[in-house]
């Protein structure tokens, strides 16, 4: 921790623990019948206006100093000046990050070391399996940022509708004989989360191993019941990073967001749907709910298998890589049974990495596209790096298409979202807005050559504060039929038209614009 955040803990504390005191002496002299606004004497409102000052200077001046993005520091210095109270509340939430480098850094080396000490059986594959150009260029630069392991003996199938994809799932856990890893963001407690959990204990008293990573933020309102049924019956199920006083620990910042279930070492699934009605489509508002899911056999279940006994890691301290049957979390015999070759990279992502992966991951394709750049996301923000390649593409002749849902799910990037349609517009972007009903697929594909699949949004916060899974895929096939779900979905977008857009109000246009404000800060 450096010296500037130990003095602004420090006030932050001294703030609170000075307001408590003020609200309690309130509450006494309320309860005695006093008149509450005679408690606070003017010389204390006006040691709070100060210390309240400083402490608004102090942060102003840590952001300065920690040398962030442009954009990123003076949103929060505008909402610092122009909203204090408002800014103040969600640094507190969302901007404080001195705990980050202590605590992710640690993990980092965790899992480093982790990996380097049991000597984790990665098969070599050279990259001479790739084309030049845009495949090896990536090939490159997911191995040195992420040290990301290239596997071609593998097997992919693509599912686009979430009802298939969930009862594959179940149907896979159904008949699994030694483990179950899951690793999810969001789980509701309603029919398709309990489904699911009843599942789960029937495998769990047949004596397979279960083990549940859950974040713990995204999972606040799941009843202590839910979580105690599936203990009692063995089911490992343990939060991630868990939250106990929100105001005060920047952890809820840091959020994992992947999506993941791995069966005995056989198979995995990884895309971007929870657990929940909602995401089955039987919620009125939302609709019919359009996601993706990849299932994936073969060598690439060893970096899946591996990201996510580090995850467990980090959580329980459970070692697996010590574990006596630590074979058994992988299984040779269906790896090596798989004969089909689409070379796979597995990024793993987060505030615990030294670069932001998958931000360089979309810059570089992007960069690099020589025809097409299709992408389907839910939400839309971007910095200036990415708003520029986009529209550079666009400019130099490439056909960039992008489809976003045309309903909110959270109204802050919903709104920050549409405030970059304009420019990206002029630039010859196409943009599409899904109404078939929503849009929460994570896809990108470039010039028919690769394919971005995993639990990462085309949002800040994706790529700066949560942990997420990609898998990028070398395959021409795979990457036809995930252009052909794509096209499927154009057929039910409407086309956003630029001379339509620009005749939108100003309430509209004063929505978008502070919302965009906003959007760097979540």
């Amino acid at each position: 921790m450096t010296r500037s955040h130990k003095a602004l803990d420090t006030v932050l504390i001294i703030l609170a623990l000075l307001s408590s005191l003020i609200l309690v002496a309130s509450a006494i002299q309320l309860l005695r019948g006093g008149d509450v606004l005679q408690t606070f004497t003017q010389f204390t409102m006006q040691i709070i206006y100060v210390i309240f000052a400083l402490t608004v200077i102090l942060i102003i001046i840590i952001l300065v100093l920690e040398n962030s993005s442009p954009v990123h520091t003076l949103a929060w210095i505008m909402v610092l000046i122009f909203l204090p109270v408002v800014g103040f509340v969600f640094y507190l939430f969302f901007g404080r990050n001195w705990r980050k480098v202590k605590l992710f850094n640690q993990k980092e080396l965790m899992d480093k070391e982790i990996l380097e000490e049991f000597g984790f059986p990665f098969p070599t594959v050279s990259s001479s399996r790739l084309q030049d150009g845009l495949e090896h260029k990536l090939y490159s630069l997911l191995k040195a940022n992420s040290k990301a392991i290239l596997t071609d003996r593998n097997s992919i199938e693509l599912i686009s509708d979430t009802g298939i994809a969930f009862a594959a799932i179940c149907d896979a856990i159904a008949v699994a004989k030694h483990h179950i890893h899951l690793e999810y963001f969001s789980i509701a407690a309603d029919s398709t989360g309990n489904y699911l959990k009843d599942l789960l204990i029937k495998k769990a008293v047949a004596g397979v191993q279960i083990r549940f990573i859950y974040d713990d933020v995204a999972c606040w309102k799941l009843p202590r019941r839910f979580k105690r049924e599936l203990r009692e019956a063995g089911v490992q199920f343990v939060p991630f990073m868990p939250v106990w006083i929100p105001l005060l620990n920047s952890r809820m910042n840091y959020r994992n967001h992947r999506k993941l279930v791995i069966v005995d070492g056989k198979k995995a699934y990884l895309g971007g749907l929870n657990i929940g009605d909602k995401y089955l489509g039987k919620d009125p508002y939302f609709g019919y709910w359009r996601d993706s899911l990849g299932i994936f056999e073969g060598q690439c279940i060893l970096s899946l298998q591996a990201i996510f006994m580090v995850d467990w890691y980090f959580v329980s301290k459970e070692n697996l890589f010590k574990d006596e049957n630590f074979k058994g979390y992988f299984c040779d015999e269906a790896i090596n049974a798989v004969k089909n070759t689409s070379p796979v990279q597995v990024l793993a992502s987060g505030p615990d990495t030294n670069h932001a992966n998958i931000l360089q991951l979309y810059f570089l394709a992007i960069a690099n596209a020589q025809y097409s750049i299709r992408i389907t996301t839910p939400y839309l923000i971007l910095n200036e790096a990415l708003l520029m390649a986009l529209k550079t593409a666009a400019i130099s002749g490439v056909k960039v298409q992008i489809i976003l849902p045309a309903k909110p799910d959270h109204f802050i990037v919903y709104w920050g979202s549409r405030s970059y349609y304009e420019e990206l517009l002029d630039a010859g972007v196409e943009i599409y807005e899904y109404s078939r009903g929503f849009m929460h697929a994570k896809i990108l594909i470039v010039d028919s050559e690769i394919l971005g699949l995993g639990t990462a949004n085309m949002d800040l916060r994706s790529f700066n504060h949560n942990f997420e899974l990609t898998a990028l895929v070398y395959d021409d096939k795979i990457v036809d039929k995930a252009s052909d779900a794509f096209s499927r979905d154009i057929a039910f977008s409407n086309r956003v038209d630029i001379v339509e857009f620009e005749k939108r109000g100003l309430i509209v246009r004063s929505k978008e614009s502070i919302c965009r404000l906003f959007s760097p800060l979540l």
